[in-house]
């Protein structure tokens, strides 16, 4: 403890004092230090106070010491629970932002970021078995193809063995103050329930999927008022985005525009025509990247800048998956672009009648010119020969935005009493093809490899390394050879007996105790159909016949024919 700077009083009044007209009865001996208030003071860290001022405190102790005092209340230092470095206390929080979709463009986005955050995230949402395209490949004009170069995405590892992701025993569930959502329709409702916990009202989500109804699918389903919602933003890109195998990079093909606006708390409401000056922080944070050009606009001037994209979707696609045609079959076919023109024209009907756009007559000059259909036209032209995406994931058995693009139209189309059959048409058409393509690739009959060729692999290397092993024919020779020849045997007995019906398997093998070249030859036949996957069910006895005359029709007798061409004797043959 410091003691108190005190100074003697004189006793006898001085000529200035005694006139005064306060002068009175005086302490002899007064203290230096002011009487202490009665307030609590405040507690704040040594490190961020003002610097001493008094000539009685010590000065030696700097920012970044912390004192041992006394814990107890009377003391009048603040202890820190946790003793910090001054710089960390002194620093502000990390500007980060958080990237949830696996399509090209969250690498695009998730690259351009790192120029304005400090900090990039890519949140999973499902298993990667293998990371991909970890480079970028900027529009580059004055580059030809092989002169165009790729940089490392910024938002990735620089490491190609470590995973995007780091694998922990516990998944991070801190909380996500900002977060970027990309995919597919159905991916961003999956892609939110996985984060479910990590957000709430201090929350800005954007948006920037496929389709539409996206936002209302997630509070019916994920939010369900049990929770804070959090701000959400509605955005759409028209960057051209390719993954390029060859160097392993997210390709810009086209620069483009990155538009937003904010959703409101009821979709169906009135929306302002005009936006505030004053942009969120989020906004005025994306709007710093040079790369994505984003612009904050109205509802009806962002869903003007959508349409086209989605209207190609739900009017070009199902046309080509009805009458299976690439983009330009469409072109030459008169009776496919009237089904598409009528397609465009109950799209823009519902559009135009909904209540949140029903005072934009810029939006609905736009549904009624032919904007739409030049655009539609354009891309098809563009795309020339390549197939229609729709069609092909039907045909691989994937997933579909079906419910994002022509259901979102039907659905809205049934609240507005407006009839759509054309649209309603399309969207049965596009479920059945697509169960009838589950349908067919559940039919395939897995073919299941019964020889332990890695147990033969093993063996016969064992039987290399052993002296002598491979040069002599003995005894043992002969029964490892048997016993590889048995294994084989059965299993090809075991793949003839997956495919076969017992009928079948009775008749080939009658056939085989006659002729056992022409059963061997139908053996193979048979499992060469079953491993490339032409084979959709059991082989039955009547199918067998059918294959037994085919192949003894296409079997022909090769005959050999020599035909010596007569030649002169000549004396040069003779010579020496």
């Amino acid at each position: 403890m410091q003691p108190r700077a005190t100074a003697q009083i004189a006793r006898k009044s001085t000529p200035w004092l005694r006139h005064s007209h306060t002068f009175g009865y005086t302490r002899c001996f007064a203290s230096a230090v002011p009487p202490t208030p009665h307030k609590k003071a405040e507690a704040v860290p040594p490190e961020l106070g003002s610097p001493p001022s008094r000539p009685w405190q010590s000065s030696g102790n700097q920012a970044g010491s912390v004192t041992p005092t006394s814990a107890s209340p009377s003391s009048k230092f603040y202890v820190p629970s946790v003793i910090i470095p001054a710089e960390a206390a002194k620093s502000g929080p990390v500007h980060k932002i958080h990237i949830l979709g696996e399509d090209v463009r969250s690498r695009f986005i998730a690259h351009a970021l790192c120029s304005v955050y400090d900090s990039v995230e890519t949140v999973p949402f499902r298993d990667m078995p293998k990371p991909r395209y970890r480079n970028v490949e900027k529009v580059q004009p004055e580059r030809t193809r092989r002169s165009a170069f790729a940089e490392k995405n910024a938002a990735l590892p620089e490491d190609a063995n470590e995973p995007i992701h780091n694998v922990t025993s516990e998944p991070d569930r801190s909380h996500i103050d900002q977060l970027i959502v990309t995919g597919r329709g159905f991916e961003a409702v999956k892609a939110i329930a996985s984060v479910k916990d990590r957000i709430d009202d201090k929350t800005s989500v954007c948006l920037l999927n496929d389709g539409l109804g996206v936002l209302e699918r997630i509070r019916e389903d994920i939010l369900d008022g049990t929770q804070p919602e959090p701000t959400f933003y509605l955005g759409h890109m028209s960057h051209a985005l390719v993954f390029n195998r060859n160097r392993d990079s997210v390709k810009q093909l086209k620069s483009g525009r990155t538009v937003f606006t904010k959703a409101d708390a009821f979709p169906t409401a009135e929306k302002q025509l005009h936006v505030s000056a004053e942009l969120p922080h989020l906004m005025r944070s994306l709007k710093r990247v040079k790369e994505l050009n984003t612009t904050f606009s109205s509802y009806d001037s962002w869903l003007k800048f959508k349409l086209p994209s989605m209207m190609f979707a739900a009017a070009v696609e199902p046309v080509c998956v009805l009458l299976d045609l690439p983009y330009h079959g469409l072109i030459s076919n008169r009776a496919a672009q009237k089904m598409m023109n009528q397609l465009l024209a109950e799209l823009a009907l519902v559009t135009e009648n909904m209540p949140e756009v029903k005072d934009s007559s810029d939006l609905i000059g736009f549904l009624r010119g032919e904007g739409l259909k030049k655009f539609c036209y354009r891309r098809i032209t563009g795309k020339n020969k390549a197939p229609s995406e729709l069609l092909m994931r039907i045909n691989k058995g994937l997933q579909t935005d079906l419910s994002y693009q022509n259901g979102y139209f039907l659905k809205r189309a049934r609240i507005l009493g407006i009839n759509t059959p054309t649209n309603q048409l399309m969207v049965n058409m596009i479920k059945a093809r697509r169960a009838e393509q589950m349908a067919k690739m559940r039919s395939f009959i897995p073919v299941e490899e019964a020889s332990q060729s890695n147990d033969i692999r093993k063996a016969r290397l064992e039987q290399l390394k052993a002296p002598g092993g491979g040069s002599g024919g003995g005894s043992s020779g002969q029964q490892e050879q048997q016993q590889r020849q048995q294994q084989q045997n059965d299993a090809r007995q075991h793949i003839l007996n997956q495919i076969l019906h017992p009928e079948a398997a009775d008749r080939l093998g009658r056939i085989r105790l006659v002729k056992e070249e022409r059963a061997v030859d139908i053996e193979n036949r048979l499992i060469t159909l079953a491993q490339t996957g032409q084979l959709r069910q059991k082989v039955t006895e009547a199918q067998l016949k059918e294959l037994l005359n085919a192949m003894s029709e296409s079997k022909e007798e090769e005959k050999i024919v020599v035909s010596r061409r007569k030649a002169w004797d000549d004396d040069d043959d003779l010579d020496l």
